[in-house]
């Protein structure tokens, strides 16, 4: 969306944008691109500035509307529903502040039905805990993972204040 790439260059950008970071292959990407284009999400144009004349990858109006359809969809309660929501963060600038908006309190909301629900999960083997005939060192184990996935809930719910102020910042730094 922001300006024409290379594969290469749109391959580091999906990596740093996966969670857990993952490199992806050139037999996965360039298909990838390929199949972008067959759509009409993008087309290829050649480099003139690159002695290699390397193709870049532009986003066509049909790859824009597709973008935008993206951004607005829906996040799917799945394993891959972080990258997604990673590649949403990525993309806000593409977006009106409305939907940058709507994308934040989404996210806000998977956030807390993940801190309950750890919370719950939490508690429920803290309980278990007390029992002398339980897996006392599993127990633990257990409780201090989610320990470590609470404690990403309140980091995520951090981020998510700083951007909505920064956000206000910058409108009002605008309006001025």
């Amino acid at each position: 969306m922001s300006r024409d790439v290379s594969g290469y260059k749109l391959r580091i950008i999906f990596e740093s944008s996966l969670v857990p970071r993952r490199e992806i292959s050139n037999g996965v990407m360039y298909p990838l691109l390929q199949k972008l284009s067959k759509k009409g999400y993008i087309e290829f144009i050649e480099n003139t500035q690159n002695p290699r004349n390397e193709k870049l990858a532009h986003i066509t109006d049909a790859g824009v509307n597709r973008f935008h359809q993206l951004m607005a969809a829906e996040v799917p309660n799945d394993a891959k529903r972080e990258s997604i929501w990673r590649f949403k963060f990525r993309g806000m600038a593409g977006v009106d502040p409305q939907t940058q908006q709507q994308i934040l309190t989404d996210y806000e909301n998977a956030v807390a039905t993940d801190f309950n629900v750890y919370t719950k999960v939490k508690q429920h083997l803290s309980e278990k805990l007390a029992d002398p005939d339980s897996n006392q060192p599993y127990l633990v184990w257990a409780i201090r993972s989610l320990d470590l996935s609470i404690s990403i809930c309140h980091a995520k719910t951090n981020w998510i204040d700083n951007c909505r102020q920064k956000m206000k910042n910058d409108k009002e730094n605008l309006d001025e």
